[in-house]
């Protein structure tokens, strides 16, 4: 299975690429840290940060909860990326409709996560190597400064550059690590001027009796 051939120039028709975006978005569109809130009784998006994800549900209900949000949130972007090709589906339209069926959830009127775990999972369905040393930038930076704002930014950045160093003549799949970099980017300015007010929460694990 070739996971890099991801937009084909002899697409059949428009509508393969509409079907593989659609199957994307609609499996991010599944918004697990908002489903714990409500399991717990409360709307997550209220507290805290008001996101939906693994740091936010950690932050509020602990790790115990977190771990569970963040492999979910993860998988719904893996999997149906690494099944695109057996589906018959283009596996970058894919991703990218997982990555932002998360980030504009219908059902929270468009405003759900920020796109990390998810996005982690794109990428290793996509590209396991460019996907192992990210991480591995992304887990330093998380250990040395302990913001994971920070971190997902630098992993971003660091997405299309890996695919220049490894993947060069993959243009495809450099705009895809190129267009995932600048939406995280995107979703991440708020955490940004907090960073540079010197107003950012550190990350911590938390465990919560509740």
């Amino acid at each position: 299975m070739n996971l890099f051939v991801l937009i084909p120039s002899t697409a059949d028709s428009f509508a393969e690429y509409f079907v593989s975006f659609l199957f994307g978005f609609v499996c991010g569109t599944i918004p697990f840290g908002y489903i714990i809130g409500r399991i717990k009784g409360i709307d997550i998006r209220q507290h805290g940060s008001g996101n939906i994800g693994f740091t936010n549900v950690n932050r509020i209900f602990g790790v115990k909860y977190a771990i569970p949000v963040f492999i979910l949130d993860f998988a719904k972007g893996f999997l149906p990326t690494f099944f695109a090709h057996s589906l018959g589906l283009f596996a970058i339209l894919v991703g990218i409709g997982a990555l932002l069926g998360h980030i504009f959830t219908p059902i929270l009127k468009f405003r759900g996560g920020k796109g990390v775990a998810t996005t982690f999972g794109v990428v290793l369905a996509l590209s396991p190597l460019i996907f192992a040393i990210d991480i591995g930038l992304f887990l330093i930076i998380l250990f040395v400064f302990s913001y994971v704002s920070l971190a997902s930014i630098s992993f971003a950045v660091a997405l299309p550059l890996l695919t220049i160093i490894f993947s060069r003549n993959n243009l495809s799949l450099f705009l895809f690590t190129l267009l995932t970099g600048i939406i995280i980017i995107l979703t991440h300015l708020a955490n940004i001027r907090r960073l540079l007010k010197k107003e950012e929460s550190k990350f911590q694990l938390r465990r919560k009796k509740n």
